[in-house]
């Protein structure tokens, strides 16, 4: 693989409301025939998440441009969670744990984290005033 030959989309997920998994048409065509009696059939294509909820764009693919341009679009919108366009994998999945929210069990796990850290800290400063009034 190139460097810069994939590009990456990741959804924001929202723990607390139903998956993001919307789909985008790129591609939208009736069915024509043109002046030299050529039939071109209707083509309709989307784009859509994968498992990972990623959105991910060979940009070599037959409908490379036409995909990125679509995604960039709704990037640029900001009506929709979706972040990017990203070189990387590892890229995209930190901006997303970035911008995720927490879940109600990661803000418990987070605010326990403080409070032991809170206790720690009151206990070092207590014994430094402890230390400080045996000087005098």
């Amino acid at each position: 693989m190139e460097k810069g030959r994939y590009k990456y989309f990741p959804v924001v997920q929202n723990p607390e409301k139903a998956r993001f998994n919307r789909s985008f048409v790129f591609v939208n065509n009736r069915d024509w025939t043109g002046p030299d009696g050529v039939f071109h059939p209707a083509a309709c294509r989307s784009i859509g998440p994968g498992n990972s909820g990623i959105y991910v764009v060979d940009t070599e693919s037959e409908y490379g441009t036409e995909k990125l341009a679509t995604l960039t679009a709704a990037v640029k919108e900001g009506i929709h969670p979706i972040l990017g366009p990203f070189d990387s994998i590892e890229e995209a999945v930190m901006e997303e744990r970035k911008a995720r929210p927490l879940s109600v069990a990661e803000k418990l796990a987070q605010a326990d984290g403080y409070k032991e850290e809170a206790a720690k800290l009151r206990r070092e400063l207590n014994e430094l005033k402890a230390k400080g009034t045996n000087r005098g």
